[in-house]
Order: C-alpha cells, then sequence, then structure tokens
C-alpha cells in the first residue's frame, strides 16, 4: 500500500497524539484538527490572558508529528515554579509569542511546525473563539470545557457559543482532499465533538468520499461515559451531528485478569462494552487488541497503526 495517502485526524486531549503516531505507521501526508474548547490549565490562562485559542491540544499533536529531538522535549517542558510561570508548557508559551508576532494561530502553529521539524500539519477547527456548554439532567446548563468535564449531574447535550462558528477553510479543504479521516480516541464530549459541532468541519465530513473511521476509547471515562457501549459512543456522535458519518468503528477486544479489572473497576474505568447488534449497513465494527498493556485506558501506537493500516488497505482495494 502506498504510503501516498491524505489522512485527517480530528480530536484532542492525549486521545489525539497517540492516533497521530499510528497514523504515521501506514502515512505521511496527516493533518491534525485539534479542539480549541479547552478552557483550563496552562491553557486556559493564555486563552483567558491574550485573547488568543488554547495552544495546548496542538502543541502536543505538533510534538507526536515530529521526531522526538530536544526541541520537543522544550515544547513539553512545563514550569513547576516561577511566579507566572508554574504550570505553563514552553511549547503553549512559544506559540503564544508566534501568535502575538503573526497575529494569527494558524501561521503561529505553522511556525512552531518548522521549529520541531514536524511530519505534518496541525489545523483549528475554526478561528472563531468558541465555548463548550452542556445541557444537565434533570435541567440546568454549564459552560466551558473544565466546567462540562467536572460537572456533579449527568449530561443530556452539548452545544457551541457561539452556536455556527464559521469553519476553518484550510480545515474543510483538508478534509475535502482526505482518502481517510480518524476520529478519536479521546474524551468524547470534551475532545472530539466540539470539532464536530462546528457545522462547516461536520458537512464536510458527511460530504467526503474518504473512509470515516472511529476509534472508540478502551474504557469508561467517569462522569462522561459512565455505562457507555460502542454503540452508545456511536449514538453520540450521531445525535450531536445530526448525521452518519463514521463507516467503521475500531473497538478493543480486551481480555484481562481478575487483577486488572478489579483495578478499573475500582478507578470506574471499566472496559467499554461491545455492542454485538450493530448493524453492518450502518457501521463495520473492527474488534481487535489495540490496548496498551502498561496501561489499560490508552491504545498502542504500533497495535493501532497496524489495524488502521488493515482497514485503510481493505477500504481501498474495495475502491478499485
Amino acid at each position: 500500500m502506498s504510503r501516498d495517502l491524505k489522512v485527517v485526524a480530528i480530536g484532542g486531549g492525549h486521545g489525539l497524539p497517540i492516533a497521530l503516531e499510528s497514523i504515521q505507521k501506514y502515512c505521511d501526508d496527516i493533518t491534525a484538527v485539534a479542539t480549541v474548547a479547552d478552557d483550563g490549565g496552562s491553557s486556559g490562562r493564555l486563552r483567558e490572558e491574550f485573547g488568543m485559542p488554547p495552544p495546548g491540544d496542538s502543541r502536543n499533536c505538533l510534538v507526536a508529528l515530529s521526531n522526538g529531538n530536544i526541541v520537543s522535549q522544550l515544547f513539553q517542558y512545563r514550569f513547576d515554579k516561577g511566579e507566572g510561570l508554574r504550570g505553563h508548557a514552553l511549547g503553549n508559551l512559544i506559540i503564544a509569542a508566534l501568535t502575538d508576532i503573526t497575529g494569527d494561530f494558524e501561521k503561529a502553529l505553522s511556525h512552531a511546525r518548522e521549529l520541531l521539524g514536524a511530519k505534518g500539519q496541525v489545523l483549528p477547527p475554526t478561528k472563531e473563539d468558541i465555548t463548550l456548554c452542556a445541557e444537565l439532567e434533570p435541567e440546568g446548563e454549564v459552560c466551558g470545557q473544565c466546567n462540562v468535564a467536572n460537572r456533579l449531574r449527568p449530561l443530556k447535550s452539548i452545544r457551541l457559543e457561539p452556536p455556527d462558528p464559521e469553519a476553518n477553510t484550510k480545515t474543510v479543504k483538508a478534509i475535502e482532499d482526505a482518502d481517510q479521516i480518524i476520529l478519536g480516541p479521546g474524551s468524547l464530549f470534551t475532545s472530539l465533538l466540539p470539532n464536530l459541532l462546528v457545522k462547516g468541519v461536520c458537512d464536510a465530513i458527511v460530504n467526503s468520499s474518504a473512509q470515516t473511521v472511529f476509534i472508540c476509547n478502551t474504557v469508561i471515562q467517569p462522569g462522561e461515559t459512565d455505562g457507555f457501549t460502542t454503540k452508545d459512543h456511536l449514538e453520540a456522535i450521531e445525535k450531536h451531528t445530526g448525521k452518519k458519518i463514521v463507516d467503521v468503528m475500531i473497538a478493543n477486544k480486551m481480555n484481562l485478569d481478575f487483577d486488572s479489572l478489579n483495578e478499573l473497576a475500582d478507578a470506574k474505568s471499566p472496559p467499554v462494552s461491545i455492542s454485538d447488534d450493530l448493524k453492518e449497513d450502518r457501521v463495520t465494527q473492527v474488534i481487535a487488541d489495540v490496548v496498551d498493556g502498561n496501561n489499560l485506558s490508552r491504545h498502542d501506537a504500533d497495535k493501532l497503526g497496524e489495524v488502521l493500516r488493515k482497514v485503510t488497505k481493505k477500504e481501498l482495494i474495495s475502491r478499485d
């Protein structure tokens, strides 16, 4: 299979960088679309103080696309002391400085890419200042990504404010040109869906002829996907986008011993149950061992890369 594929990966948090490491196993032309709804930690402070998009998710993606050199380590260096510096990642400060110099967050990410020697580009889903809001059960609402993530009541749905932000044109073009679109893994409601709620991004995926693959999380995320099966994850995507956008869903086959299961149960993060009632005409559910044996809440980049390569190859053969 040729490496001349164009792959777009969409998400945020810790999951998207792992997906990017996996994609590099079989592809050289990669675009990451990283959420800009974050408002916590170093990113949140820079967003508030400089009036810029939060840089943290984009920084992690750029580092995942680089070769692990000393510049990558510098970007990930986090100050543990210093008035005003404590908690900041140096890469976030560099991206903030580049945004101030160029006057444009997207240009700042492009220059950061050059500094890191990253093998792919990172784009925001929108250039607008967006806020994530959640409708709660039985009633009420909270706004702000951190508040949504740390809420005490179940959520009914999430939305963006403003409700219809304009999609970034370069992001839409990358999706239109893609051979494969990867969604996730990562926090379903606070990392992945904020990207898909940008209507222009969602529409581009719907209208694309690319294969769209959703990488389901290996375990439940407490407070966010409690009790969710693979089908529940898929239905949450369809509910919030209003469209069928997933062709293939990769779910982890987790054969764990008693001690490991107990450890996950104590952390309130049991394995995501695999639904056996998903029809093939709705989605192709690929079940495989893709978990990191040393961290059961994360995917193994090598395992996941091999599964994605096989899924991609099968799809391309079927098009011939």
